[in-house]
């Protein structure tokens, strides 16, 4: 039996709940807006580090085939200034915290199938959520792992990241990908190869290189690729922080559906009370009569 006491204790229970999910949805929805202004200034940052990057191996065709040929690489393709080790890499981009629905999940799903479809043995793993869940596979595979921040992007441990993938000659990076406020997706990328293309015509651009044309292309090559691993993580960022928003939304109008629901139990208990109460009085005055 239902009494007043346990009525009130759930109305004030979901009063406060749904005014904490209300404060986190408003803070998710904050977050989300600055990292959508960070994903436009780094995609800014890409395209003109890359439109240099081009500019000079289009100026410099015969420089970069004598390295070619020194390198004994015969596709410009196939072209990389680092040292790399042949070997392929997984990257998956989770989460350290909860409450992002069921995206993080989904991701990891694609992530371990593709693993096990393609008998990948070098993983790296961002996010305690995503390393938790791995601990729990069968899976013999040497792992990477960081505990990258949901919310910032921590330069320190970004750069100590970007060393250890650039060694690998493939990287694919599974993570979540933002299409709007209520749509979100897993998506792979590639960020081992050149990053992107470039079409320009127009007069050749001759720069002064110090201290050689090999050393200035390792450093472009290096920061492409880093900056393609940032804005795959503020892509995930912004992404996760919309699902959440979403998951709390969904939270907060179920808090509202169960208040009302418990609100009309308080009022039929008020009825049932005050009948009970007239049907005593009216069986006093039956029995003084």
């Amino acid at each position: 039996m239902i009494t007043k006491k346990d009525v009130n204790s759930e109305i004030d229970y979901l009063v406060s709940l749904r005014a904490i999910l209300e404060t986190y949805e408003e803070i998710a929805a904050s977050r989300m807006e600055r990292i959508r202004s960070s994903v436009l200034q780094s995609r800014d940052f890409l395209f003109e580090i890359n439109t240099i990057f081009q500019e000079v191996k289009s100026s410099y065709k015969e420089e970069v085939g004598l390295l070619m040929k020194k390198k004994k690489i015969k596709s410009p393709k196939e072209l990389t200034f680092l040292n790399r080790n042949g070997k392929t890499l997984y990257v998956l981009i989770s989460a350290n915290t909860g409450l992002y629905g069921d995206i993080v999940r989904r991701t990891y799903n694609v992530f371990i199938e593709n693993l096990k479809n393609n008998n990948i043995r070098d993983v790296m793993i961002i996010g305690k959520v995503g390393y938790s869940l791995f601990e729990t596979e069968k899976i013999h595979a040497s792992v990477i792992y960081s505990d990258f921040p949901d919310d910032k992007i921590d330069s320190e441990k970004l750069k100590k990241i970007v060393e250890q993938i650039i060694q690998y000659q493939k990287v694919f990076v599974f993570y979540e990908q933002f299409n709007n406020v209520v749509s979100q997706e897993p998506i792979i990328t590639n960020i081992s190869g050149d990053p992107l293309s470039y079409d320009k015509e127009g007069p050749k651009v001759k720069y002064f290189f110090e201290p050689s044309l090999e050393k200035i292309m390792i450093f472009f090559e290096k920061e492409i690729v880093a900056s393609i691993f940032t804005q795959t993580i503020l892509e995930s960022e912004l992404a996760k922080f919309a699902s959440r928003m979403v998951a709390l939304d969904a939270s907060s109008e179920n808090t509202k559906q169960r208040l009302k629901q418990v609100l009309f139990q308080k009022e039929r208990l008020r009825h049932q009370r005050a009948n009970k109460e007239q049907i005593e009085k009216f069986s006093n005055i039956s029995l003084w009569k």
